[in-house]
């Protein structure tokens, strides 16, 4: 199957499963409300927790689907990089991990879609701090070099599995317990409608390295 046709074979499948799932989760909200008493049931909270990530899935696949679709707009790259660490690092700092970033002076102003950018950092970030089992420390680096902006997000984590290496940015391939297995792929699809590529370094026991390389769009 090509990769157009899987992507729209997956939109038309989640298009088709919104619809029952929201009104199954209404109804749901409604029992809850008009009859309290089923919050006491065995299962209740099992209900609910499988609703939430169904309910997930389906905006992961949005965002999976949609990744290609940029908004972009000129921006100044240093104050938007260190505008989307900031915002990550109070959740990061909750969980005893610190964010270090570092990024040359001279990073250009591009057109970039802000909104999906942030996201697929997010989603890399999000992976790393998952991997992190104790206290730790993950890094963002930024740099022009070559006609590229380069982005490493580093992690002192447990590593990832080396045959777990070239499935890491397919849909739906998690070797976690919980999750959907999109969050790196929507991430690889973001950086690529951009024009940029991804790649994964990593030795178990001793962390990993993303390394994002960005084409620049100056003037």
């Amino acid at each position: 199957m090509q990769k157009d046709e899987f992507e729209f074979m997956l939109s038309k499948i989640s298009h088709e499963i919104r619809n029952p799932v929201t009104l199954i989760n209404s109804f749901l909200q409604m029992m809850a409300t008009k009859y309290p008493q089923v919050e006491q049931f065995d299962y209740w909270e099992d209900i609910q927790e499988n609703m939430e990530f169904l309910i997930d899935l389906l905006n992961e696949l949005s965002k999976y689907n949609n990744a290609f679709r940029l908004n972009q707009e000129r921006i100044d790259m240093n104050t938007y990089l260190e505008s989307v660490a900031n915002s990550m690092r109070p959740t990061l700092t909750y969980l005893n991990i610190t964010l270090n970033y570092e990024s040359s002076s001279n990073l250009p102003s591009m057109e970039v879609d802000k909104v999906k950018l942030r996201e697929a950092i997010l989603n890399i970030v999000r992976n790393a701090s998952e991997a992190i089992d104790e206290k730790g420390i993950i890094s963002i680096g930024a740099q022009k070099q070559q006609g590229q902006l380069l982005l490493t997000i580093t992690d002192n984590g447990c590593g990832i599995p080396e045959e777990y290496l070239p499935t890491l940015f397919d849909p739906f391939v998690t070797h976690k317990k919980e999750g959907t297995g999109l969050g790196l792929p929507i991430a690889k699809q973001v950086i690529e409608a951009h024009g940029g590529s991804i790649c994964v370094s990593s030795r178990l026991g001793q962390g990993s390295s993303f390394q994002i390389s960005l084409p620049l769009t100056t003037d």
